[in-house]
């Protein structure tokens, strides 16, 4: 009696693993149906099969069993229908994953079985291991996955990593733009343009290290796609300055204008760096630099005028001024800075001469027209100003003034009104 159990346990355990390798089989032949009628009922067929099979003691250890798992998901990702595409929302992930299985299951050696192809040293070890000529199961399960496979699965990431993106699913974008590099890389493919979005995604998600790294690298390539060589100097420069190390911010600003002098944005961005610290001077080369890459830039001209005006190069800095306003008539910060400026040069004039001695009555008399002729100057000035913002309480305040400056004391008393 013994015996016979232990026979039909034999019997039973070969059926079983009979059923499972039939399962592999029907998973295969459903798949070549699909192909030929594109019938969603074949791919539905097939996967129930191949996903009872890579689920068994068996057949799970098998690159074949992974290799037609991989094959069916393909199917549904590249189908056109709907319905075919709707049968599983994770087909992306799941086929990935079964031809990343695909490949190290395929070996023969026990320890190269055991890679796992998301770390960079086990990558190293494969890609070792194939020009050492390690022996597999089926050449042609490797060279499939690799040619023909993963560049379209690597376009797929891609196209998810940008609509995560776009929804501010950063984290999840990285993860996305990451796949698809590592599979471009395991085609043998260095993707720079996925490099530059996982970069960034990494740099939207928090993921600071990860951006740096990246960007390093890029810049390291010399990546310039669609013009952004000179984002990634700047990119850099944020970060850092977001961690406090204005230093390395700086240095990675003057990496960049070596690397590409005439990038506006760069000069801008050293040009924000030189006012923040005060020199002028550096600033001011900075400047005529921009304003030689664009002329028709209004704020250029402002930046300069206030640098000129530091510089006490009072009538380049008017002009400057003047310049910025002919641009763009409704520019608040050059017509409140020219109105500021004869408004200041008046004051001046009044305090010069109330530290007269009282014997110096010409001189006086002449620093007082001096004045008078800066306050009516600053007027109109000032006026524009106040109309373009006239919420702004100082530009209000110092209208008051010029007005009573000049003797305009009913226009004075109105606007004082109107701000009580």
């Amino acid at each position: 009696m013994k015996k016979s159990i232990l026979a039909i346990s034999a019997i039973t355990l070969t059926t079983l693993a009979f059923a499972q390798k039939a399962k592999v089989v029907s998973a295969y032949n459903y798949n070549k149906a699909f192909e030929r009628s594109q019938k969603c009922s074949e791919l539905q067929e097939g996967l129930a099969a191949i996903n009872e099979a890579v689920n068994h003691e068996q057949t799970k250890e098998w690159a074949k069993t992974w290799y037609y798992r991989g094959n069916l998901y393909f199917n549904i990702l590249a189908s056109k229908d709907g319905a075919c595409k709707s049968l599983d929302a994770e087909a992306l992930e799941k086929c990935t994953d079964s031809y990343m299985k695909t490949m190290v299951l395929n070996f023969q050696n026990p320890e190269l079985k055991k890679l796992d192809l998301e770390k960079d040293e086990d990558v190293m070890k494969f890609f070792q291991a194939l020009q050492g000529q390690s022996k597999v199961d089926d050449e042609m399960y490797t060279m499939d996955i690799m040619g023909r496979k993963m560049p379209g699965l690597a376009g797929e990431w891609g196209n998810d990593g940008i609509a995560k993106f776009q929804k501010k699913d950063f984290k999840g974008a990285q993860e996305s733009f990451g796949k698809s590099l590592m599979l471009s890389q395991l085609s043998g493919k260095l993707d720079t343009m996925m490099m530059y979005n996982t970069a960034l995604a990494s740099e939207y998600s928090g993921d600071m290290d990860a951006a740096k790294q990246i960007y390093d690298g890029l810049i390291m390539l010399k990546y310039n796609v669609d013009g952004n060589g000179p984002n990634l100097y700047r990119s850099m420069a944020n970060i850092y300055k977001k961690e406090g190390n204005n230093e390395k911010a700086s240095e990675y600003i003057k990496k960049g204008r070596e690397a590409y002098p005439n990038d506006y944005n760069l000069i801008v961005t050293e040009l924000d760096g030189y006012l923040a610290e005060g020199k002028h001077q550096e600033a001011l080369q900075n400047l005529n630099l921009a304003i030689e890459n664009a002329p028709d830039n209004h704020v250029l001209y402002f930046a300069r005028g206030t640098v000129y005006e530091n510089l006490k190069e009072e009538d380049k800095a008017v002009s400057d001024y003047k310049k910025a306003i002919a641009l763009k008539a409704d520019y608040f910060d050059a017509v409140f800075n020219l109105g500021a400026f004869y408004f200041n040069k008046g004051a001046d004039k009044i305090n010069e001469s109330n530290a007269l001695p009282f014997n110096e009555t010409k001189k006086f008399e002449a620093l007082k027209a001096e004045a008078k002729g800066a306050f009516e100057a600053a007027i109109p000035h000032i006026e524009k100003a106040n109309e373009l913002k006239p919420e702004d309480i100082d530009t209000a305040n110092m209208l008051i003034k010029v007005y009573t400056q000049t003797e305009q004391y009913d226009k004075a008393k109105a606007v004082k009104a109107k701000y009580q």
